[in-house]
């Protein structure tokens, strides 16, 4: 009797060890997900922008993609925060806007690290009637200033756009 309670227990210890080891620490979990690479956000940001239907979801969009500080240039021209978000709202709403990427190059300010650096996209941007084709290099970093704190709060710091635009 006493040997056979011995087995079950070390039986229940062994099944608990083995199943410990292939839980994630707490530690791991509270980190939570793990982000994107920097190449796949910046993708998915600028997908967001151009995708918006709405003057307020134009808004929203910009608002989780640029720091408030970003400083930007297009085609050489500085432009302010709210002369770029003008610029895309000038460019009209469609539903069926889409973005198609030819390339997506990416630098990490630290290795192996997807919490900020450097990425260049080249894309051809349609929506409604306007074709927008581009080269943008971004620079993004950690938004400290975020509050409260959202779960991803890379933004975008830099931008350098070079584009045209045919309608």
């Amino acid at each position: 009797m006493v040997a056979l309670r011995f087995a079950s227990l070390f039986l229940l210890y062994t099944s608990l060890t083995v199943l410990a080891t292939k839980l994630p620490s707490r530690a791991a979990a509270a980190k939570g997900p793990t982000p994107p690479p920097l190449n796949t956000w910046a993708e998915n940001a600028l997908a967001t922008v151009i995708k918006a239907t709405s003057v307020s979801a134009l808004d929203t969009a910009f608002d989780a993609v640029l720091s408030q500080d970003v400083t930007i240039a297009v085609n050489a021209m500085s432009l302010s925060r709210a002369d770029y978000i003008a610029k895309r709202q000038s460019q009209g709403f469609d539903t069926a806007a889409k973005i198609v990427y030819s390339q997506a190059l990416e630098a990490p300010t630290v290795a192996n690290s997807s919490a900020a650096g450097e990425v260049a996209l080249y894309f051809v941007a349609t929506i409604g009637a306007n074709v927008v084709t581009s080269s943008m290099n971004l620079v993004i970093g950690q938004d400290t200033t975020l509050s409260p704190p959202p779960t991803d709060s890379r933004r975008v710091n830099s931008i350098n756009q070079i584009l045209t635009e045919t309608s």
